[in-house]
């Protein structure tokens, strides 16, 4: 990642727009400033250009004072692509990548595809790089205690990447076996759910079985059907005894209404013969009739009259006769009716308690068995949850292992023997009598007489302490430095309490080692060489006019960067 320039307004002290292009800042630049002045606020502005943040420092508190907000302009190119960013405490991100506007859903998002897919140095990288003091080592880096050496190593070969991984995976372990231990209070649980549902079942079952004598019913409903079968065996011979008598009476009525219908038959005849010849004169010849003819067809329709009527008489009785057959058979054969209608209705009561208590037992089991289905199938996915629970924790264990020693102990073994070379070249050109190593565990040694034997930090003067913890520093970040692709580094106070000759050695081997296609700003308050320096910067505070709304103008301290050469 190529930082080209940067455009800065409003950032903490440096007021209005502030402007550098690092193309022509290459080489070693003396930044230097009393302190307050504002000589961080650059690596700060590049620090919030990037990732919207500087670590430690709320954003609100980035806005210049007494101003609305803060923006931070940028040109890099990273990945061969040309990026532009511009950001505004107040306003949406914009990222354009080859003159195109990077479109996303949020802000969150753009930031996201910028670290992810655009920019080509990890977070981390960039930020332990941009600003490198002494000042953040609080301890010295030749006499860590294990704690100490772990945060190191965290903090500066971006090993915290694996602890914040690690941090995760002890999280995710503790939330499994917390997961793992709710799963099988839960799978017991369910056991015993299910051993109640079905000691209630069968005690629910008992209570019914009990509340009715089903055999008893059934007995006593075998006597009713008995019962009323002998019943309707004496109503079908009842019936029948008087069906046979009505059938003999129907019969003498069916003979009595043929004969009614013979005598009307003939009697019809009478009539018509009657009415045709009352008038004395044959209708057809016109002739004179016999009045004694008249008279006999006259008494032979009164005679089959009165037969009709006899007749009719006798059919009335025999009417009456099956009427009192009726009345004498039909008061047994209703009381009869009554007995069986009785037994009908103790039976179907009988049938419907019956019922209602398979009805209940049907339900009690289908009940019970589909809640018991629903445990047991609960049971089933608890414990599929439970197994693959305890695989992912021995995956999480297995990961645990890989984080905490696997790849922190392949990555030092690649890196240890670099930085240990590193560090001796440093000591060396500074002509410091004593060899430095680390080991596999990133514990330091030091060795005198001819590197034979070691001896502790704490019987090293204090120059000599100083000397070696820059030396290792260094020899530390050049390893880093040389593996990371980023233009612009500021080295904050490393040459505190060193004397003259160790800073010019050191501004020497920065000016061979880190200098090439890097802007390297060397910030300290001990006099320095200008010859050393390819371009210098004054950072200075200056009062300046700036109006704000509701009190017109007012004065500020401003930060003032001014180039010298």
């Amino acid at each position: 990642m190529i930082i080209k320039d940067i455009r800065i307004r409003d950032f903490k002290s440096l007021y209005g727009e502030t402007y550098f292009n690092f193309m022509d800042l290459d080489g070693l630049i003396k930044l230097s400033g009393p302190i307050g002045a504002g000589k961080t606020s650059l690596a700060e502005a590049i620090l919030y250009g990037l990732y919207g943040v500087v670590k430690g420092q709320n954003n609100t508190s980035l806005v210049a004072w007494n101003t609305q907000e803060c923006e931070v302009e940028m040109n890099i190119v990273s990945k061969n692509k040309e990026v532009h960013i511009k950001r505004n405490i107040r306003e949406p991100l914009i990222v354009e990548i080859n003159g195109k506007t990077l479109s996303a859903s949020s802000k969150r998002n753009t930031q996201e595809i910028l670290e992810e897919e655009i920019f080509d140095v990890p977070k981390l990288a960039v930020t332990r790089m941009c600003i490198i003091s002494f000042n953040a080592f609080s301890k010295s880096l030749a006499n860590m205690n294990p704690a100490d050496t772990k945060q190191f190593l965290d903090d500066i070969f971006g090993f915290r990447l694996f602890t914040d991984y690690n941090n995760e995976i002890v999280i995710e372990r503790k939330n499994q076996v917390n997961e793992s231990t709710k799963l099988n209070a839960i799978y017991t649980e369910t056991e015993n759910q299910i051993a109640r549902l079905k000691e209630k079942k069968e005690q629910q079952e008992r209570e019914i079985k009990l509340s009715i004598d089903t055999k008893a019913l059934d007995s006593e409903r075998e006597g009713y059907v008995n019962e009323g079968k002998e019943l309707k065996t004496k109503r079908n011979e009842l019936e029948d005894e008087q069906d046979e008598k009505i059938n003999v009476v129907n019969k003498e009525i069916r003979e009595i209404e043929r004969k009614i219908t013979e005598a009307s038959t003939l009697g019809k005849q009478e009539k018509s013969y009657y009415n045709t010849f009352k008038s004395g004169i044959c209708p057809t010849c016109g002739s004179k009739i016999d009045a004694s003819h008249i008279e006999k067809h006259r008494l032979e329709m009164m005679k089959y009259a009165e037969l009709v009527n006899n007749y009719n008489d006798e059919k009335a009785k025999l009417k009456e006769k099956i009427e009192q057959i009726e009345e004498e058979y039909e008061p047994k054969i209703n009381e009869l009716n009554l007995k069986m209608k009785d037994l009908a209705n103790k039976i179907n009561k009988i049938d419907s308690d019956i019922k209602i208590f398979e009805n209940n037992l049907r339900v009690v089991n289908s009940n019970y068995d589909d809640l018991i289905k629903e445990q047991e199938e609960k049971l089933k996915t608890v414990k599929e949850k439970i197994d693959k629970n305890d695989i992912e924790i021995g995956e999480w264990n297995e990961m645990n292992e890989l984080f905490t020693k696997t790849l922190r102990y392949n990555l030092l073994n690649t890196l240890i023997p670099h930085i240990n070379k590193s560090i001796q070249y440093y000591i060396q050109k500074l002509d410091q009598p004593y060899k430095v190593e680390y080991d596999q565990e990133f514990k330091c040694h030091i060795y005198v007489d001819t590197y034979g034997k070691e001896i502790s930090y704490s019987n090293l003067s204090t120059g000599q302490k100083k000397t070696l913890d820059i030396a290792i520093i260094f020899g530390i970040f050049q390893n880093i430095i040389s593996n990371v692709d980023f233009n612009v580094i500021f080295l904050d106070e490393l040459f505190s309490n060193m004397d003259a000759d160790s800073r010019n050695t050191m501004l020497s081997l920065i000016k061979e080692n880190f200098e090439e296609d890097k802007s390297v700003f060397i910030m300290n308050h001990a006099e320095m060489n200008d010859d050393f320096f390819k371009h210098k910067i004054r950072v200075s505070l200056v009062s300046k006019k700036i109006n704000v709304k509701k009190l017109g103008d007012i004065v500020v301290n401003a930060s003032k960067y001014e180039q010298i050469f």
